[in-house]
């Protein structure tokens, strides 16, 4: 036994130093090498944790770094320029804190550069491939642990975000962290692992806010199967809420104490709906997507004075929101599906490449990457089915791939927002690879048994 383990060991270690590798070949040639040829998030995220590595706590790297000249709109309609200085200060809760807080710990090292930033993320994305395998080792067998280790090594849209800087690679790790301890809250839900699972899930929902209905999803499904009374299953979900409150309570306390509207987990929500919801993309060459331009112009005081992110955010979150009323029928029939499509990629999936690469994602690894998404989507599909007929756990793998659909519908269609589902892809397409290792060797020790028996016969004539 002591001998097995040790071999799933090795086999994983090396599988994750080939992982390390290949995205330390993938930054040499790939990576952009100055913030000048990084996507704008991924800006924010490496300026941001320098400065919270400075003790400036979480501001706008932007209008502190590059201050603003921008065409605002008042109250009353007007039009006018403002111009913001450089080293403005503006509280952000523009993205959940927990990669900026990760670089930010890289950054007070001394590690501050673009390079040392990307050397980070790879390291963590690393630690995804271990954490893969032991959900797939949890989940079915060690063989599966290694196929789905394997699978999240080489697979280049999980591989690409730690090239990036993008806070993608965070959310993968934390959404493999939340698997493994919803995948043993659903076996054994426990007072104490309704704890773990509370701290894992909301680990999850400061590196990208849609994962927090992970938590409540899985715990309440685990506990309706549970065979225990009522009051106990109850008592275990007010010990996951609670605790996963206390989680998030600094940062959602921080966030209400410095802006002036009420907000959670970030701020975002009215951008990116703002940018989603208009002419441009519902009538547009990019059905389905956003459009920068449809957030302009930034709205701004009465008399053109500054406001808040929350306040900026309340603003543009009313303008899309009538925007939404007056087309809700083409929002339904024609924009919803095309946002779905994009992000599964059944809907113009070469332009949502290019547009991909548009966004910061270096060329030759998008297009690699859907390729591998081409293989394995099928093969997760099938995994899927192969679980399902063996009454294994299902829903807690598979509930990324429907968040992913639900934030794609709500927001926009982007490969980004299928990060969390990539889990559910590359652990349901190891169960299939994992099928069909089992088939050809079965099949393989048929004909070899076959085979003696004949020598067998032939020697006895």
């Amino acid at each position: 036994m002591t001998q097995r383990i040790s071999r799933f060991w090795i086999a994983l270690l090396i599988i994750v130093v080939g992982g390390f590798g290949i995205r330390v070949v993938s930054l040499s040639l790939w990576a952009p090498h100055n913030t000048l040829q990084l996507g704008g998030d991924a800006v924010y995220y490496h300026e941001a944790a320098n400065l919270l590595a400075d003790g400036k706590g979480f501001i706008d790297p932007y209008r502190f770094l590059f201050g603003g000249n921008e065409h605002a709109q008042t109250a009353d309609g007007r039009t006018i320029t403002v111009v913001t200085p450089v080293g403005h200060e503006e509280p952000t809760a523009g993205h959940p804190p927990i990669y900026v807080m990760y670089l930010g710990a890289v950054s007070a090292l001394g590690f501050r550069s673009l390079a040392a930033h990307q050397y980070a993320s790879i390291l963590l994305g690393s630690a995804s491939i271990l954490l893969a395998g032991l959900l797939g080792r949890s989940w079915r067998n060690e063989r599966t642990g290694l196929i789905a280790a394997f699978l999240t090594a080489v697979y280049a849209n999980i591989w690409i975000n730690d090239i990036v800087v993008m806070s993608e690679t965070a959310a993968l790790f934390f959404t493999f962290v939340a698997t493994i301890f919803g995948l043993r809250f659903v076996r054994v839900p426990s007072r104490k692992n309704a704890a773990i699972f509370a701290v894992a899930g909301a680990l999850a929902a400061l590196s990208r806010a849609e994962l927090l209905l992970f938590l409540p999803i899985v715990a309440a499904v685990a506990l309706w199967k549970a065979p225990i009374p009522w009051k106990e299953r109850f008592l275990r979900y007010g010990i996951a809420g609670v605790v996963c409150c206390a989680v998030l309570a600094p940062w959602v306390i921080r966030n209400n104490l410095v802006m002036h509207e009420r907000i959670t987990l970030s701020d975002g929500t009215g951008t990116v709906m703002v940018q989603a919801n208009c002419d441009d993309t519902f009538y547009g060459p990019h059905l389905g997507y956003w459009s920068l331009r449809c957030g302009e112009p930034q709205p701004y005081g009465p008399n053109g004075e500054l406001l808040d992110e929350s306040q900026r955010d309340v603003v543009v979150r009313a303008r899309a929101t009538e925007y939404i009323s007056q087309h809700k029928a083409r929002l339904l029939t024609v924009i919803v599906p095309a946002r779905i499509g994009r992000m599964w990629g059944l809907y113009e999936p070469l332009e949502q490449v290019r547009l991909d690469i548009g966004e910061g994602r270096p060329s030759i690894p998008a297009k690699f990457g859907f390729l591998e998404y081409l293989v394995l989507a099928p093969a997760a599909i099938a995994g899927v089915v192969l679980q399902w007929r063996r009454r294994q756990p299902v829903l807690v793998i598979g509930l990324w791939a429907v968040l992913a659909t639900i934030t794609a519908a709500t927001a926009f269609g982007t490969t980004r927002y299928r990060t969390a589902a990539e889990v559910s892809i590359v652990m349901f397409a190891a169960i299939t690879v994992e099928a069909l290792w089992l088939f050809i060797d079965r099949k393989r020790h048929r004909s070899s048994d076959g085979a003696e028996r004949v020598d067998a016969v032939q020697g006895a004539i």
